[in-house]
């Protein structure tokens, strides 16, 4: 979908700057409209509107509330989902010596070299296709591995030690694309926040308009909250943008220790 793209390209200093624009121009709109309704009906006409205010704001309240928890449920996954693989890598390290000795060898270096495959600085590094495609070569060769054990009929008992790891490394492998790179707030879910927010931004300057309140001040401190509340779920929604970031630290530290490892045996 258009939308779901959209919003997820945009650059989050322009979702900000836009985000304080649209507030200011909304309740710059409702206080022209309250203006013009005290201009054309009498004073005692004023309209009671705060019940609608607090309708409006208590449901753009409830939708910022969701959006929220969806986009941080999702990091609190992404940072489970890096320490379930960095464990993965180190037990299925530790386990190939369940398998034949050449293998074990062979399957100890190739671990080697996928925890420095996987660990990437998010600030600095771009994941590619082909990191991701040398990921899967990776694991292919370590299922390889299995498969000719199995072929040979090798012991089941030590076989399975070496298995589970390994399919663990596969499964967090594809939970962490799917997770990090492809879930993210459905763009009508986008569309429905700033609807609800112009909505709401609308009444509050209506309402200004009609009690010859506010101030600009105000106006843009309401602006730049909302902002900042929608910047902040916009970043939690990318896995490898902005300042919330999952550290990829424990990635690094395990491939140092593979590292070490290697070098005393």
């Amino acid at each position: 979908m258009f939308a779901d793209d959209f919003f997820h390209s945009v650059p989050l200093a322009a979702i900000y700057i836009f985000t304080v624009f649209f507030v200011v121009g909304s309740l710059a709109a409702g206080l022209w409209f309250g203006n013009r309704y005290i201009r054309t009906h009498a004073p005692e006409k004023e309209p009671s509107i705060g019940s609608a205010v607090t309708a409006t704001l208590g449901l753009l309240a409830f939708l910022l509330a969701f959006t929220f928890n969806m986009t941080a449920d999702r990091y609190n996954q992404r940072k489970a989902l890096l320490l379930d693989e960095v464990n993965a890598i180190h037990t299925a390290y530790l386990h190939a010596g369940f398998l034949e000795p050449g293998a074990a060898r062979e399957a100890q270096k190739l671990l080697i070299e996928y925890a420095e495959l996987r660990y990437f600085n998010p600030r600095k590094d771009e994941i590619t296709p082909e990191g991701l495609a040398e990921s899967v070569i990776i694991q292919d060769k370590l299922w390889s591995m299995v498969e000719e054990h199995v072929a040979t009929s090798y012991q089941g008992a030590y076989l399975r030690h070496f298995v589970e790891p390994i399919t663990d490394i596969i499964n967090s492998h594809n939970s962490r694309i799917v997770i990090g790179l492809e879930y993210r707030i459905p763009g009508p879910i986008w569309l429905t926040l700033y609807f609800l927010t112009a909505l709401a931004m609308l009444t509050i300057g209506f309402q200004f308009g009609v009690s010859r309140a506010g101030s600009k001040q105000l106006a843009v401190t309401l602006a730049l909250t909302f902002a900042t509340v929608i910047l902040l779920i916009a970043d939690l929604d990318r896995a490898t943008e902005g300042v919330i970031i999952v550290d990829q630290t424990p990635m690094a530290e395990m491939a140092l220790i593979l590292q070490e490892a290697e070098k005393n045996k």
